[in-house]
């Protein structure tokens, strides 16, 4: 069912056909299969600007003709995408969204209505993604609503499981870390990173279950988990403290996750690359899967809603 606009609280996935977006083709089905909530399939194919389609008339192209066929190969790549899920989920309610714009614009209009946005990474690395721009680190910074980019791996992770910063404030973040370590029977792992200057520069990052000296930080931990404990009784949960930077923590702790989420605040751009942000470095960096989940006043962030 092809649909301009997003079934309120769907789960929405970028595809452009390549092996990263049939990855997040395939994390997205199945979160929509175990969530219960519709999957909206949307390709967006950018087409030339006024100028360029002056230049493409200039040298006798048609247009017309351009616009045409990426329409078709884009209903192609949907209608193909579709078959695909309908088979392997039988009972999924799937929908489809063509435009014709910038993938980035595309899916940051789609995210007003969803639930969550996945897309694949393609690991550009910091310098191409800062010129060209990547659709995952445009999402991660701007959705409306959670985003996860998928990273495909050869090899799952042992033992796996969901890793989550605790985050000052927004409950939203450890929201989703329960709902999708509940959905895929994963465990969950909430992270509280402190600074110690003085353990740090010996070297002592990790920090023991029976440390002594930190029942202020155990007690923050426990405290922040206590009503999804609840909600989510059958979630085996770990809370681990560390020590030092978070993003430095999260990505070392990335090669035994599947998913790692995290919170983003929006800044201005300026901000953003003199000061930078956690969680962009985490989408860039990370061996695993990311969810960013957006803090901004005014912006949904509550993922338990069905």
């Amino acid at each position: 069912m092809s649909t301009e606009h997003v079934p309120a609280g769907s789960i929405v996935v970028g595809i452009d056909g390549s092996v990263p977006s049939d990855a997040a083709l395939n994390w997205a089905a199945q979160e929509a299969t175990l969530s219960r909530r519709p999957l909206v399939i949307a390709h967006a194919a950018p087409f030339p600007a006024a100028s360029g389609s002056a230049w493409l008339g200039s040298m006798g192209i048609d247009p017309a003709l351009v616009h045409e066929q990426l329409r078709t190969e884009s209903r192609t790549l949907l209608d193909t995408a579709t078959e695909r899920i309908a088979a392997a989920h039988p009972d999924l309610v799937v929908h489809t969204s063509m435009r014709l714009a910038d993938p980035r614009q595309a899916l940051l209009d789609l995210s007003a209505e969803a639930h969550l946005v996945v897309v694949g990474s393609r690991g550009l690395g910091p310098m191409r993604s800062f010129l060209l721009g990547s659709v995952s680190l445009a999402l991660s910074k701007q959705s409306a609503c959670p985003v996860v980019v998928v990273r495909d791996r050869a090899q799952a992770p042992m033992p796996g499981g969901v890793l989550v910063a605790l985050e000052d404030g927004d409950t939203g973040v450890l929201e989703l870390a329960f709902e999708v370590a509940s959905n895929r029977s994963l465990p969950l792992t909430v992270l509280h990173c402190f600074w110690d200057v003085v353990k740090v520069s010996q070297g002592a990052v990790d920090v023991a279950d029976d440390e002594p000296g930190l029942e202020t930080e155990r007690q923050l931990l426990a405290s922040a988990v206590a009503s999804l404990r609840e909600k989510y009784p059958h979630v085996p949960v770990h809370l681990q403290l560390t020590r030092g930077f978070v993003d430095a923590r999260l990505i070392a702790a990335s090669a035994k996750a599947d998913l790692i989420v995290v919170g983003h605040q929006p800044k201005p751009f300026l901000d953003e690359v003199v000061y930078g942000s956690v969680a962009p470095v985490i989408v860039e960096h990370a061996t695993c899967s990311v969810a960013v989940v957006p803090q901004v006043e005014g912006i949904h962030t509550d993922v338990t809603a069905h």
